[in-house]
């Protein structure tokens, strides 16, 4: 993975350099070995507009980038991928890209960001969570987790109008998060602009390292899921928010662990009807 901060900052990139930069960042040596027209046809922008995307971020060439990342480059996720072989249908190979997809994860998220996330969950008067598409089936983990601490969890309408029934509730207090892989849903940016006019925290999973304009989260947690021309697993995302649910239940202390223990009093005083 490449260092965020070797493009140059205080610009403005248009979201076809956005897309250039998260593939550097992500995939630096797959980067290394490519040419522009490799690169353009990768991520499906033309010639040109790699070329200028050079010199926009602040390197005199195409070869100058290429020299800069060459440098930069950090190895132990980029060596990990080189050792799994193809193979489609092979779920030896499979599971290990899961497992380097964590690992790139891990390299990439903010421990700060994600210490901030787990404060503000734990300490939310209500959690309002919306996940559109795959993203649902993580919102849905994320709420059944939650409710079993006792935290009070609104699972919001995945999109149109219903998504409206809830959020307008939102108060100061809550938490909304939401998910955006690739790109940020126009239900997503609803969320993060709705939450900020009411002065919630607002927390967003992204696989973006780099995002240009438009509603910003408060708290921003990466999850790297895939090449961009690859297929996307939500695994890096749910072994991220099964982190984040075992980091909000030790900030809540033992009323998390009482939470847990009267729902298992509860299935044994009727498992004589709900049998397990």
């Amino acid at each position: 993975m490449t260092d965020p901060t070797l493009f140059k900052s205080g610009v403005t990139y248009t979201p076809a350099e956005q897309l250039i930069i998260n593939y550097v960042i992500e995939n630096p040596q797959e980067f290394l070995l490519q040419s522009i027209q490799e690169v353009a046809r990768v991520l499906e922008v033309s010639d040109a507009t790699v070329s200028r995307f050079a010199r926009h971020a602040g390197f005199a060439d195409f070869k100058a980038l290429k020299a800069a990342v060459a440098s930069s480059t950090l190895g132990p996720a980029d060596k990990m991928l080189a050792s799994i072989g193809e193979g489609s249908g092979d779920v030896a190979a499979f599971l290990r890209q899961q497992r380097d997809n964590i690992d790139r994860t891990l390299e990439g998220l903010s421990t700060a960001s994600f210490d901030r996330a787990a404060e503000a969950l734990a300490g939310a008067t209500c959690v309002r969570i919306q996940g559109k598409g795959a993203a649902s089936c993580v919102a849905d983990l994320l709420a059944f987790r939650f409710k079993r601490y006792g935290i009070a969890v609104d699972v919001l309408a995945s999109g149109g109008t219903e998504l409206f029934e809830g959020l307008a509730h939102t108060r100061s207090t809550d938490v909304l998060v939401t998910f955006g892989f690739q790109r940020v849903p126009a239900e997503a940016q609803v969320v993060l602009e709705y939450g900020a006019q009411q002065g919630a925290t607002t927390v967003l999973f992204t696989d973006r390292m780099v995002r240009g304009s438009g509603s910003q989260a408060d708290i921003e947690l990466y999850t790297y899921r895939g090449e961009p021309r690859a297929y996307h697993s939500m695994a890096s995302a749910v072994a991220l928010v099964d982190a984040l649910v075992v980091a909000v239940a030790a900030r809540l202390d033992s009323s998390a662990l009482e939470e847990l223990e009267r729902i298992r009093e509860l299935k044994r005083a009727y498992t004589h009807l709900l049998p397990r």
